[in-house]
């Protein structure tokens, strides 16, 4: 053997072609950057390759590495990607299709995710900035007037955006977000404007104002903690005198697009559903600031719940009642204890004689009327107090009927109805009182 290698010398080592394409492919992953041969790729052929990806799965990517975030951060702020992110046109009409306007919402979800991704590490400022860059394409409010607020899908499509993005942020950075949004769309200077002038004066700012906080801030809440929040960080720069205004502005009821701050003043809800229309949203806002927000006291809500029933005149009696039922026991209760510490007796006894014809209606039970005045006679500070208040219930029974039969002004049918309204509550409710006197013997 070593004659042959004497004899014909190999002037070149042999080798085969895989170890040679092994030894290329080992020298060029040596030479590349962090991400490999991704690295070598040419950015518009990156970019065309983040165009075949879900935006989640486009999200997920900037969480991986520094590399791959800075590249998707590139990729986003292209016009490219703008089509892609949101392929569909921005309507500030009403979406015709259920699921359309769902796969709508949907998008815009992805898109706060994938923002929320690749800005975790950002300072807020910085976040903040990019979400009002993201808004001022999309949002309404920046670039042009909403002829039709009610029908607009921007806003809705902005506040699902925007909570997805916020998720998980501390108070401090939320209330950032809140005051900068607010300032930069002039809502919080719109509000001041409202609360200074006569309830109806800028019917349409109202509802614009209304809606805006509504959909960006306010249904898109996943808790009711959450609402909370956002609710006190609306009102909290005001007196209680207009925190009730802005109260009733975000869920007082609404007719022909126009709040009707009136309303309640001149009429009362004839069936179970128009009350729920009414009373529903508010009775729900004052429970949530009651039971989960710390700023807002006992003495606090009692006193909004006061402002609310006279502003911007006083409540028909009966909508006070209808109110205070649908806000519970425990805040009717505080209410009512409220006045009788006050000495407002006559006003208790006349919003007992309400809350009797509000059970009828609602087809409540009577005996929840004999609850409340068994928890409301211990705050009176004397027993010829109480006595008044009971006389007091019976007489306004009596001064009610009269009311009516004498000075009725509707229809025959109309006060036939009432009277007999009155009639089957003093009946249900003197029922109830003789079954409570006489508990005892009737058990025995």
């Amino acid at each position: 053997m070593a004659t042959i290698n004497l004899l014909f010398p190999c002037k070149k080592l042999r080798r085969s072609v895989r170890l040679e394409s092994k030894d290329i492919m080992e020298n060029n992953w040596n030479c590349s950057g962090p991400l490999g041969f991704f690295d070598m790729l040419p950015l518009e052929l990156k970019f065309l390759i983040f165009t075949y990806l879900p935006v989640v799965e486009l999200s997920c990517l900037t969480i991986t590495s520094k590399s791959l975030r800075n590249y998707v951060e590139l990729y986003r702020n292209t016009e490219r990607a703008q089509k892609y992110l949101i392929p569909y046109p921005v309507s500030h009409s009403a979406l015709p299709d259920t699921d359309q306007q769902q796969k709508f919402y949907d998008q815009f979800r992805k898109c706060g995710l994938l923002l929320k991704r690749s800005t975790c590490l950002y300072a807020t400022k910085d976040r903040l900035n990019l979400v009002q860059g993201f808004a001022q394409k999309y949002l309404c409010s920046f670039n042009q007037v909403c002829h039709n607020p009610f029908h607009c899908a921007a806003l809705k499509c902005y506040g699902i955006f925007l909570h997805t993005v916020i998720a998980g942020w501390d108070d401090k950075e939320c209330i950032r977000a809140f005051e900068i949004i607010s300032q930069t769309t002039v809502m919080i200077r719109h509000l001041e404007t409202i609360v200074r002038y006569k309830a109806g004066a800028f019917s349409e700012l109202e509802i614009h104002v209304r809606i805006f906080f509504r959909r960006v801030f306010l249904n898109q809440c996943q808790s009711k903690p959450e609402k909370a929040f956002w609710l006190n960080l609306i009102m909290k720069s005001f007196p209680m005198v207009h925190q009730a205004r802005i109260l009733f502005l975000l869920y007082g009821p609404v007719c022909d697009n126009e709040i009707q701050w009136y309303e309640l003043c001149e009429s009362t809800p004839t069936t179970k559903e128009q009350a729920v229309i009414c009373f529903g949203d508010l009775a729900n806002a004052f429970r949530i600031l009651y039971l989960h927000c710390k700023d807002w006291t006992e003495d606090a809500v009692v006193s909004v719940i006061d402002e609310l029933m006279s502003a911007p005149e006083e409540w028909l009696s009966e909508n006070v009642a209808t109110l205070l039922l649908f806000c519970g026991d425990c805040l009717t209760m505080k209410v009512l204890t409220s006045k009788a510490i006050n000495g407002r007796i006559s006003e208790l006894s006349n919003i007992i004689l309400s809350l009797c014809l509000v059970c009828l209606r609602q087809e409540q039970p009577m005996s929840w009327i004999i609850n409340v005045i068994r928890n409301v006679l211990p705050a009176m500070d004397s027993s010829r107090v109480r006595i008044a208040f009971l006389f007091g219930i019976v007489d306004m029974f009596k001064e009610s009927v009269i009311d009516v039969h004498e000075f009725g002004d509707t229809a025959e049918d109309e006060v036939s109805r009432d009277l007999q309204n009155l009639l089957d509550a003093q009946a249900s409710l003197t029922k109830e009182l003789i079954a409570a006197a006489f508990q005892g013997i009737l058990n025995s």
